[in-house]
């Protein structure tokens, strides 16, 4: 048995819950999909966030990128304020999250949205019906289920379990999405799907 982290550090900064390996994962289908704004529910303590803008910076890609937290950590402002990052802190139950999140989402080109906050299966249902064509949504923590997890993932890759494609299928097939073929993020633990 292997450990598994849920942490490591990125260029010096603190980065919680990815695989060590994350940057490449997201650095093909960045460059593959070029999004006009990256939407993050859950910043943490913002690693991902710092993943992301170095990929779309190192790759001259388009730069607009969200990201959504309930807890205020000024460090991470501080940094993500440096990048020219939007960090909003907000709690996702209120009004103005959702609003701001779905504005992001309708009124601002080809949208990514990670949904990697405190409900991950909820942010899933909840967004996925204002996709537009081409938008791509994905959710953290993901196996396709419980047998995937235990056989190939858990003691591996990695040890949290948090959503499954029986918590998003009805969202897929009523949204018309489809899983993202051109990157395999199945050890990466992140559902990826694209509207059609």
């Amino acid at each position: 048995m292997s450990e598994v982290l849920g942490a490591f550090q990125y260029n010096g900064l603190h980065t919680t819950q990815q695989v060590p390996t994350i940057k490449s994962y997201f650095e093909k289908l960045l460059k593959e999909e070029n999004f006009d704004v990256i939407i993050e529910l859950g910043t943490s303590l913002g690693g991902l966030t710092y993943i992301l803008d170095d990929i779309v910076r190192e790759n001259n890609l388009k730069h607009k990128i969200h990201t959504f937290d309930i807890g205020y950590r000024d460090y991470v402002e501080m940094h993500l304020k440096q990048r020219e990052c939007v960090y909003h802190v907000l709690d996702e139950r209120d009004e103005i999250y959702k609003t701001t999140v779905v504005d992001l989402m309708t009124n601002h080109g080809k949208a990514l949205l990670l949904c990697d906050g405190g409900n991950k299966k909820e942010e899933f249902q909840r967004y996925s019906e204002f996709l537009k064509p081409g938008d791509v949504i994905m959710a953290h923590d993901y196996s396709h289920d419980m047998n995937v997890f235990k056989s190939e993932i858990e003691n591996k890759h990695w040890n949290w379990f948090e959503i499954s494609f029986g918590d998003i299928k009805e969202s897929v097939e009523k949204h018309n999405l489809k899983e993202y073929e051109k990157v395999d993020f199945k050890y990466a633990v992140w559902a990826c799907y694209q509207k059609m």
